[in-house]
C-alpha cells in the first residue's frame, strides 16, 4: 500500500541576519594579527643596536689610523727614546740634576705617552711606561721631600723665638708633603704618617696664640676680681672662657688644656657676676659681728637675718659661684640663731657652771636634778642650730655624762675626797693609790685588765684611755682631773736616795713579777701615798703631739732601786703591769 506523493519543496529560504555583518571590535582579533610583525621588528631593531656597540671601537680605532700614520707613531717613539738617553747621559755626567735636565725625563714620559695613544696602547701596561713614570714621580717626590725636610728644621729651630714664621715654614713643609701624594703618588714616597706629624706640629704652633690669649685674659680677669671690680672681671672671664672653647673645638687633639678649665672658667665668671650680692652679705656680716661686740644681740639677730636673706638671693641667682656655698649659708643661719637665743644660751652655760659648783660642794642629789634640767634645754638650743652644745661639743657630753651615770655619780662622790691628798709644794691634789678597776669600770663601763680584781689597780690601758678617765673623772668631780706631770710624781713620793722599804713597794724582790696586788695594801709612805713606787708603772703627762710619753714608779716586775725609775714608752702601749693615777687641780 502506497503511502501517497512526497510534499512538496518549500518555497521559503531563510536569509542572513543584516545584525551579524556589524562586526565587534576585539582586542584579542587584534593582537592576533600585529603581534607576529611586531615581534619581527623588536628582534630587527636588537640586532642593529648590538651591530653598532660591537663596531664602535673599531670604528674609533679606524679614525685614530687616519689622524696618525705609523711613520708619525714612531717618531713620537724616538723622540721619547732620545730624551730620555739625553736625560741619563746628564744624570752620569752630574751629581745634581737640575729642573732642566729633571724636564727630559718628563718630556720623555709625555712623549711616549702620546706614541701609544697614537698606537692605541693608552690602557695597557706598557714596561717602559711604567719606568718612565716611577723614575719621574721619584724624583719629584725626593725633591719635595729634602725640602719639606729642610722647612722643618728650619721651623723647629725658629720656633724657640718666632712662632709665626715657624708656622709658615711648616705650612710649606705640610704643602711639599701633600704634593708628593697627590701628583707624585708613583714615587712610593707619600707618607701619611709624616705628613699627619707636620700638621700636628703646624696645628700646635698655630694653637700657641690663642691658647696665651686665654691665659692673660684670665690673669687680667684675676687681677680685676681681687680689686673688687666684679663687672670688669665677668667681662674678662667670659672672653677668657670663649678663647678656650676656641681652642678646644680647633685644637684640643694638638695641645694639652688644664682639666676642666673652661668648666672652672664659668663658674670663675658667674663668682665676678655675684660679687656684689656677695659684697652685701658680707657688709651684713660685719655689722653683725659689730653689734655682737656691744652685745646688742637683738641688732645682731637683725643683721645676720639680712645676711641669710642676701645669700638666699645669691644661691637662687648665682648657684654656680664659688661664693654659693652651703657651708657659709649654715654658718651664717647658725650666728643668726646664736644671736636670737643668747639670752637661753648664757642661762644654759650659767646653769652648767652651778651644776660644776655642786659637784664640787659634793651635793650629788642637787646636781643630778639640775643636770637633767640643764641637759634638756641644751638639747632644745641644739637641734634649733644654735651651734652650741652639739653632741659632739665638750659641754654636751659632759652633760650627757652626768646624767647617764647618776648611780655612779651618787655612789663615789661623797667619799672622793677621803681618796685625794695634797701634793708637797705643788698646788693640786693626787689621787692617793692607783686607779682601781672597780672605780675604772664604773666610769667608763668597762675594765681592759689582764688580771680582773676589783681592788686590783687597773692595767693594759693605754694612754688615751686614762687620760679619757681623767677627763670624766673631772666632769664628776666638777673640776679638772688629770695625769699628773713627773715633777708632780716626783714630789708625791719625797726621798728616794735609798730604794723604797720592801712594805712600802710591791717589787721583783717581794712578789713573783708577774701580777699586781690590790691597791693600798703596800704601807704608806710618810705623805700618805701608796705604791709611787712599785706595783704598777704609772702614765704620767706628755705634750699632745709626741707619741711616746713617759712611765715613772717601776713594778712587781722591776727590782728595786734608789731614784724614781722613768721610762718612754709609746702612747698606744698597753702592759699587764702598767696603770696611773690621777691628780686634781
Amino acid at each position: 500500500m502506497s503511502n501517497g506523493p512526497r510534499p512538496p519543496s518549500p518555497d521559503f529560504v531563510p536569509a542572513a541576519d543584516p545584525r551579524a555583518r556589524r562586526g565587534r571590535f576585539s582586542f584579542e582579533s587584534v593582537w592576533a594579527r600585529v603581534r607576529l610583525p611586531l615581534l619581527l621588528l623588536v628582534i630587527a631593531s636588537l640586532a642593529v643596536a648590538s651591530l653598532l656597540l660591537y663596531t664602535a671601537e673599531r670604528r674609533t680605532t679606524r679614525r685614530s689610523e687616519l689622524t696618525v700614520s705609523a711613520a708619525d707613531a714612531e717618531a713620537l717613539r724616538q723622540r721619547s727614546l732620545a730624551a730620555e738617553a739625553a736625560f741619563e747621559k746628564v744624570r752620569q755626567e752630574r751629581f745634581e740634576l737640575t729642573e732642566d735636565d729633571v724636564r727630559l725625563l718628563e718630556q720623555a714620559l709625555l712623549t711616549y705617552e702620546e706614541y701609544l695613544s697614537a698606537r692605541r696602547s693608552v690602557g695597557t701596561e706598557d714596561p717602559r711606561l711604567v719606568s718612565l713614570r716611577r723614575r719621574l714621580h721619584l724624583l719629584r717626590g725626593e725633591r719635595l721631600r729634602q725640602e719639606s725636610v729642610s722647612l722643618e728644621t728650619a721651623a723647629l729651630t725658629l720656633a724657640k723665638n718666632d712662632e709665626a714664621a715657624a708656622a709658615e715654614k711648616l705650612r710649606r713643609a705640610v704643602a711639599c708633603e701633600q704634593e708628593i701624594a697627590d701628583r707624585w703618588q708613583f714615587s712610593g714616597l707619600a707618607d701619611s704618617g709624616r705628613r699627619a706629624l707636620l700638621d700636628t706640629r703646624l696645628r700646635r704652633l698655630e694653637s700657641s696664640a690663642l691658647w696665651q690669649k686665654g691665659r692673660a685674659l684670665e690673669a687680667e680677669a684675676e687681677k680685676s676680681f681681687a680689686a673688687g671690680r666684679y663687672a670688669e672681671a665677668a667681662e674678662r672671664f667670659t672672653a677668657a672662657l670663649d678663647a678656650e672653647n676656641e681652642f678646644l673645638a680647633r685644637y684640643r687633639d694638638v695641645r694639652d688644656t688644664a682639666f676642666g678649665r673652661a668648666e672652672q672658667l664659668a663658674i670663675r665668671r658667674e663668682t665676678a657676676v655675684s660679687g656684689l650680692v656677695w659684697e652685701e652679705v658680707s657688709r651684713h656680716q660685719a655689722a653683725a659681728a659689730a653689734a655682737e661686740a656691744k652685745a646688742d644681740w637683738p641688732g645682731a639677730a637683725a643683721r645676720w637675718q639680712d645676711a641669710v636673706d642676701a645669700f638666699a638671693r645669691l644661691l637662687t641667682a648665682h648657684p654656680r659661684s664659688q661664693f654659693a656655698d652651703r657651708a657659709k649659708e649654715a654658718s651664717i643661719v647658725t650666728r643668726l640663731n646664736f644671736a636670737r637665743f643668747h639670752d637661753d644660751i648664757m642661762r644654759v652655760r650659767a646653769d652648767v657652771g652651778r651644776l660644776r659648783q655642786a659637784l664640787r660642794a659634793r651635793q650629788a642629789d642637787d646636781a643630778l636634778r639640775l643636770a637633767e634640767t640643764v641637759l634638756a634645754a641644751a638639747r632644745r638650743l641644739a637641734e634649733a642650730g644654735t651651734g652650741v652644745f652639739r653632741p659632739e661639743s665638750e659641754e654636751r657630753q659632759e652633760l650627757e655624762y652626768i646624767a647617764s651615770h647618776a648611780a655612779t655619780i651618787r655612789g663615789y662622790l661623797p667619799a672622793a675626797d677621803r681618796q685625794l691628798l695634797p701634793v708637797p709644794g705643788k698646788s693640786v691634789r693626787m689621787y692617793r693609790t692607783e686607779i682601781p678597776q672597780g672605780l675604772y669600770a664604773s666610769l667608763m663601763d668597762a675594765n681592759p685588765s689582764a688580771l680582773r680584781r676589783e681592788a686590783n689597780p687597773v692595767e693594759s690601758v693605754a694612754y688615751a684611755d686614762a687620760e679619757l678617765f681623767a677627763r670624766r673623772l673631772g666632769w664628776i668631780l666638777g673640776g679638772r682631773a688629770r695625769l699628773p706631770t713627773i715633777a708632780e710624781h716626783t714630789a708625791a713620793a719625797g726621798d728616794l736616795t735609798t730604794p723604797a722599804p720592801a712594805e712600802n713597794a710591791w717589787t721583783a724582790a717581794n712578789t713573783e713579777g708577774v701580777d699586781a696586788r690590790p691597791v693600798g695594801t703596800a704601807r704608806a709612805d710618810a705623805r700618805g701615798f701608796h705604791d709611787l713606787v712599785g706595783n704598777v708603772e704609772e702614765w704620767t703627762a706628755a705634750e699632745e703631739g709626741e707619741t711616746r710619753a713617759p712611765v715613772v714608779g717601776g713594778s712587781v716586775a722591776s727590782a728595786p732601786v734608789a731614784g724614781l725609775a722613768v721610762r718612754q714608752v709609746h702612747k698606744r702601749e698597753k702592759s699587764r703591769t702598767l696603770g696611773f693615777r690621777i691628780v686634781i687641780e
